[in-house]
């Protein structure tokens, strides 16, 4: 198996997980916002959104060495690495301000919301990043 591969299955896994993630996230939206009655899953949200972003972060760290080490090309010289680049920010601002939020519930609504905004951004990047992703992966796994 091209080791190249690696990069785009751990990404995607990621992805996966974060979607499902944000599916707990929007039934809190749901419940704060809107006043539906709907359970939010806190622990289950918690666990997989860590694992998501500590995933998709790792999948970022593996993509720009692989590009530098096994294809010996400049990691940001395409619009893939820079949409990397632009999401790390984002990545650790998720991760550290939900620990924050599930070690020390909010008494204000105010952190959930940035927390939440932040991670739709996330989901925006992400799309931007399959789109610049698939064209290099096909590129790179035709020889």
């Amino acid at each position: 198996m091209n080791i190249l591969i690696i990069h785009p299955l751990i990404q995607l896994t990621a992805i996966v997980v974060i979607c499902i993630t944000a599916y707990f996230g929007f039934q809190r939206v749901r419940s704060l916002h809107f006043g539906a009655k709907v359970k939010f899953k806190r622990n289950l949200h918690a666990a997989l959104g860590a694992t998501g972003l500590i995933t998709i972060l790792m999948g970022l760290a593996g993509g720009l060495i692989m590009v530098a080490r096994v294809l010996d090309k400049q990691p940001l010289s395409s619009l893939h690495g820079k949409g990397g680049m632009v999401l790390l920010p984002f990545i650790l601002a998720g991760i550290f301000s939900g620990f924050y939020l599930y070690v020390y519930p909010p008494r204000t609504k105010a952190l959930s919301v940035i927390h939440g905004l932040n991670n739709l951004i996330i989901l925006v990047l992400i799309l931007f990043q399959i789109i610049t992703g698939i064209p290099l992966a096909l590129t790179v796994l035709a020889g």
